[in-house]
């Protein structure tokens, strides 16, 4: 213990003697633990944000979206939607539970006073409530009179709010949506994110009003189902598949003019995304880690090259080459350990920043901080080896001669 000891205190006062050319290969080292931490963070933080945003829309929904086709010359573009009559069969299905028809417009812009926001309107029923267990937190949701009725009503979402309304209460005041104006009657409470989408930044109004009055029609290219148990989200959606082509009766050779996808395939997209990003950014990290490697390895040289004389004495009063080697090694797992510490509150310091300025959703995690340090010392042994068995082999008669 007592040699050990002896060893860290020697490599410490070498690189001390030496310390800007030590610190340029440590700051490779710097790098890639802090990229690892950071990138590791985010993608779990995303994980963990679409995993809980599903968990509250709900997790056994289906999504049935009316693809635009055109069939010969008779038909065109817009007749390849979802039918109220599709919605009535779908709901009757015996896995089924609800069956919400929306439709949605991306992108709208609307306005309150002086204040103007794009947003996302949707068109709705209160099955849509029901399906994607919408809350509200203040005033009323959206009821099946103001649907009967059309009335123009809006439940808006948090971050709509408040970019209408900033600092009042939105309740009982008009929002303007094209030349339609609606009174908001509700607030959605907190959705958060799925994927890049902002779930509090949309408004939500009767679904009559967007299909009749705003659209001229009564199809929807969405419909929402909730499926009775998770086991049958797979045979629900071949289904509702078998419904829909049997309804649409497209002639053959044309593609379907729908498509299904539940929310675990969501999910499943959401996190194959993640993992691709995060495998990109280790391999930028490992080549970070790589030049700091190399970078150790070539100090480490350099220093047994200064340092041949030393090595000869040594040697010649009774040190082995193990000990010789031990002490060479210390110092490259040293400087591979200082780098791996710096990098860890780096990478922390660099997720912490991220959380606040981007706004994004991190996850820092002790088996994270523990195999990206654990990476450093790896890179400081691996790469500390070379020299320090180069010199052990020095032949101390040699290197007592050398100049």
């Amino acid at each position: 213990m007592t040699a050990i000891r002896e060893y860290w205190r020697i490599a410490l006062g070498a690189l001390r003697a030496n310390w800007f050319r030590a610190l340029l290969p440590a700051l490779g080292v710097v790098i890639g633990v802090a990229s690892l931490i950071t990138v590791t963070a985010v993608s779990d933080g995303a994980s963990a944000q679409i995993s809980a945003s599903i968990q509250r829309l709900g997790a056994n929904v289906v999504e049935v979206d009316g693809e635009y086709i055109s069939v010969g010359s008779r038909q065109s573009a817009t007749d390849r939607v979802i039918t109220p009559g599709d919605v009535a069969e779908i709901a009757k299905l015996p896995m089924i539970s609800i069956a919400a028809p929306h439709q949605d417009i991306e992108s709208q812009v609307v306005s309150a006073g002086r204040f103007r926001t794009n947003t996302w309107l949707v068109g709705m029923t209160p099955a849509y409530s029901a399906v994607y267990n919408q809350r509200v937190v203040r005033g009323r949701g959206i009821t099946s009179a103001d649907v009967s009725f059309g009335r123009e009503v809006m439940l808006m979402g948090l971050d709509a709010a408040a970019r209408l309304f900033p600092g009042q209460d939105p309740i009982g005041k008009t929002v303007r949506v094209g030349s339609h104006e609606f009174e908001v009657v509700g607030l959605q409470s907190r959705r958060g994110q799925l994927s890049d989408e902002n779930l509090d930044n949309r408004i939500f109004v009767p679904l009559p009003v967007v299909t009749r009055v705003m659209l001229g029609g009564e199809n929807t290219v969405h419909l929402s189902v909730r499926v009775t148990s998770a086991s049958e989200v797979a045979s629900s959606q071949d289904a509702i598949e078998e419904v829909l082509l049997r309804r649409h009766a497209l002639p053959p050779g044309y593609p379907e003019d729908f498509s299904t996808q539940d929310q675990a395939s969501i999910l499943e997209e959401g996190q194959a995304a993640s993992t691709t990003f995060k495998a990109l950014t280790f391999a930028l990290g490992g080549i970070s880690l790589l030049v700091g490697g190399i970078g150790i390895m070539n100090m480490m040289l350099v220093s047994v090259h200064e340092r041949t004389r030393e090595i000869g004495i040594r040697k010649s009063v009774g040190a082995s080459p193990f000990m010789v080697q031990a002490q060479f090694l210390i110092e490259a797992i040293v400087l591979s350990t200082l780098g791996g510490i710096a990098g860890v509150v780096a990478g922390i310091g660099a997720v912490g920043a991220i959380g606040s300025l981007a706004g994004w959703e991190t996850l820092i995690s002790v088996p994270s901080l523990v195999i990206a340090f654990a990476v450093a010392l790896v890179i400081g042994l691996l790469f500390g080896y070379y020299p320090a068995r180069r010199a052990s082999r020095l032949d101390p008669i040699a290197a007592l001669r050398y100049e």
